[in-house]
């Protein structure tokens, strides 16, 4: 991904790519994955970025607070609500809001969890930013979280940016 196809992006945070570079880079060798709207962000589909959020097996999440210990907010430990639960803590990296969720669940509206997301390797991808290999969620874990959570707005967003997208290859 270019510099310049992420600087399109018209909101996200100041030193967006320099921080997730530098979360991949303390989180190398790690089961992690960059997810939400960073990860699509990331894979060029046009979305709004306001943090980044980082899910990941449960020893990550929990080394997160050694790994980012001069940014803990809220330090990482087990959370159950009513609509998720996982090992949830957030970070001020960088300036940016940062969000870690180890083996997160959430609670659809017929009342079961969901799958576990824990950035497993079915459930996330390697891309290359300037030289720096970042784990982002696949688009299709990320529509089967939104529709987990029933979110179905952002949901057919997704769906239809992949369309703008396929008809754009077609005419290439």
């Amino acid at each position: 991904m270019s510099l310049k196809q992420v600087d399109d992006v018209k909101k996200k945070p100041e030193n967006f790519l320099e921080t997730v570079k530098l979360i991949a880079e303390k989180l190398q060798g790690k089961q992690y994955a960059v997810r939400g709207t960073s990860s699509l962000v990331i894979q060029n589909i046009d979305m709004n970025v306001d943090d980044i959020d980082i899910v990941c097996d449960k020893d990550t999440a929990l080394m997160a607070n050694k790994i980012f210990s001069e940014s803990v907010k809220n330090k990482v430990v087990y959370s159950e609500t009513d609509r998720f639960r996982s090992y949830f803590g957030s970070f001020l990296i960088n300036g940016v809001d940062v969000e870690i969720y180890g083996d997160w669940q959430i609670k659809k509206k017929n009342g079961e969890w969901s799958n576990v997301y824990d950035a497993s390797d079915d459930q996330r991808i390697t891309v290359e930013i300037d030289g720096t290999e970042v784990c982002v969620t696949s688009v299709d874990t990320e529509l089967e979280m939104f529709a987990d959570m029933g979110r179905w707005n952002a949901f057919h967003k997704i769906k239809r940016e992949l369309e703008k997208q396929q008809q754009g290859n077609l005419f290439s």
